[in-house]
């Protein structure tokens, strides 16, 4: 297996470079094919078995943070992890 050099970097760079700029690539069609990626690889959250789990936990802190869940949408899942501990604390016998 070879590895490419700084040139064969820097030449694949202008090439994608001109193909934006001579309209052969759409930035905002790659955008969208990117986040189709991430969402298939990122989106399903599976738990913390999964090798994602910190990240997902990471980006969910930040989405808090920057005020992306709404107050009201934010009480719901309260009430809803309460309900989970409470199962958990005391389960149906």
């Amino acid at each position: 297996m070879t590895h490419p050099t700084k040139r064969d970097v820097v030449n694949s760079a202008m090439d994608l470079a001109s193909d934006v700029t001579e309209g052969r690539l759409d930035p905002d069609e790659l955008a969208a094919e990117f986040a189709a990626e991430a969402r298939d690889l990122f989106g399903g959250v599976l738990g913390p078995g999964d090798p994602l789990w910190e990240l997902q936990l990471d980006v969910t802190r930040e989405v808090l943070g920057v005020g992306g869940i709404g107050a009201d949408e934010l009480s719901e899942w309260l009430a809803v992890a309460r309900r989970r501990a409470e199962a958990v604390d005391n389960p149906a016998t």
